[in-house]
């Protein structure tokens, strides 16, 4: 350092951090004119003392590994949070700062700059609390789901097991036999319902993500659809795609809703589908394009909310498959959107975090499935 040591000094004590210099062995050798502004002590007060002394308890040992690492490997700073004890007794937040200048001939110290992060720690244990609270109340409402779901179960059993019952031993007209299968179908209707509201219910928790390639989920997802997609006609043509961090089983139901409004929502043309993916940030874009009758620009937002139906009501579905979709989306870190015109065709698009680390699959062929 080209400062002498009193330049040096005039410079710590504007700063508004608490500043010390400190030896090898953490004693405190000086303290700036701030050190009673965030601890309440006079800097003569602390000289002398190992400034570990002054750490609590439980962030010591971190504390003592920041000093031999900075001794170890100078002249790189090296900073962490700790907790020091204040001069009435109560802990304050400070975030240290340790840079080592035991070799520069004006200073031959370690310099230690602490500076006082209560508001920015009060607020993170806030966030902490109630993404708790949180986690809590959805785990209560999935319970509530599935005891609810359960309860509801039954009864549509009963209806429609008493109501295939009454048609074999009783005679009726036509009339009354669609009555009967109005009912039944309704009741089958209600359990698609249940079990869409329970798989709802069900995504959006960030849960542990693991490695899972995004083309064998299309593949299972096209295999599950493959009756649909053969009596459509259409074509699912895949892209190379990456392996990605999520949840393989979330995964597939995404394709599959996804690729399964493309068949249920086609145009008059023959329908085309194809998923693509390119690098975006730390992760993934993946697009699911189809040349189906596309979406109004004022109805791409309420399409992901839960029981919006904008086409035609006697297309099979309970308006809550996008909803899930983008719950699933979330859930692992990513964002969901929709690219559409009517007429044009849509294209819903979703971020994905790469797989770090990983090497990724091959390009291979364009496959049509």
């Amino acid at each position: 350092m080209a400062k002498s040591f009193q330049g040096f000094r005039s410079l710590i004590e504007n700063s508004p951090d608490a500043v010390s210099l400190i030896d090898k062995r953490g004693e405190i050798l000086y303290g700036s004119a701030s050190t009673s502004k965030v601890f309440g002590y006079h800097p003569e007060e602390i000289l002398g003392r190992n400034c570990l002394e002054l750490i609590h308890p439980e962030d010591r040992d971190r504390s003592s590994q920041a000093l031999q690492d900075v001794l170890a490997k100078p002249p790189g700073p090296r900073q962490w949070d700790a907790r020091v004890r204040c001069k009435d007794g109560r802990y304050s937040w400070v975030e240290s700062t340790l840079s080592n200048l035991l070799f520069e001939y004006e200073v031959q110290a370690i310099v230690m700059r602490q500076r006082d992060i209560n508001a920015r720690k009060a607020a993170e244990e806030e966030r902490q609390r109630q993404a708790e609270q949180l986690l809590h109340s959805k785990l209560r409402m999935e319970e509530f789901a599935y005891t609810a779901a359960h309860d509801l179960r039954e009864p549509l059993r009963a209806i429609s097991m008493c109501t295939a019952m009454l048609v074999q031993r009783t005679e009726m007209d036509e009339k009354g036999k669609q009555m009967a299968k109005f009912i039944v179908d309704g009741a089958a209707r209600m359990s698609i319902l249940i079990d869409d509201l329970l798989f709802f219910a069900s995504t959006g928790t960030h849960e542990a993500l693991q490695c899972v390639d995004l083309r064998h989920a299309v593949e299972q997802a096209t295999l599950n659809l493959a009756p649909a997609i053969e009596e459509s006609g259409g074509v699912v043509t895949v892209d190379p795609l990456p392996i990605a961090r999520g949840n393989e089983i979330h995964l597939v139901r995404l394709f599959q809703n996804l690729i399964g409004n493309a068949v249920k929502y086609r145009g008059e043309e023959p329908l085309e589908i194809r998923v693509t993916a390119r690098p975006h940030g730390p992760g993934w874009v993946v697009r699911i394009e189809d040349n189906g009758i596309g979406i109004a620009a004022e109805h791409q937002t309420r399409v992901f909310m839960p029981f919006v139906r904008l086409f035609d009501r006697n297309v099979p579905g309970t308006g809550l498959g996008l909803a899930v979709c983008k719950n699933i989306v979330e859930g692992m870190g990513g964002t969901m959107w929709v690219e559409s015109e009517p007429g044009a065709g849509s294209a819903f698009c979703f971020t994905i975090v790469a797989a770090e680390g990983l090497p990724q699959p091959p390009a291979y062929k364009l496959s049509h499935l």
